[in-house]
């Protein structure tokens, strides 16, 4: 049987916790990564893209594609966070 262990880094110190064979967590798998990944894409191209067509729409292209931007970054730095969060 092959043991799994857990190591982290804090402080400069190294240290090993086993872990056991049934403790898996979503967080650890690649699919729920590759999902916050392609999430990362969503935000970013779509409020853009919803941007220029309101924008155009309205008259106002760059005013839209501005608000765009903004509601992109906001949301892509939520999605850094989670991402972040997870890594604790």
């Amino acid at each position: 049987m092959v043991e799994q262990y857990d190591i982290t880094l804090k402080d400069g110190f190294g240290g090993a916790k086993r872990r056991s064979g049934r403790q898996k967590k979503d967080s650890d798998t690649t699919w729920y990564y590759l999902g916050l990944v392609g999430q990362i894409g969503y935000v970013v191209a779509l409020p853009i893209a919803g941007g220029a067509i309101l924008g155009s729409f309205l008259g106002h292209k760059v005013l839209g594609i501005g608000m765009g931007l903004l509601v992109s970054v906001v949301g892509f730095v939520r999605v850094i966070q989670k991402i972040l969060s997870i890594q604790k």
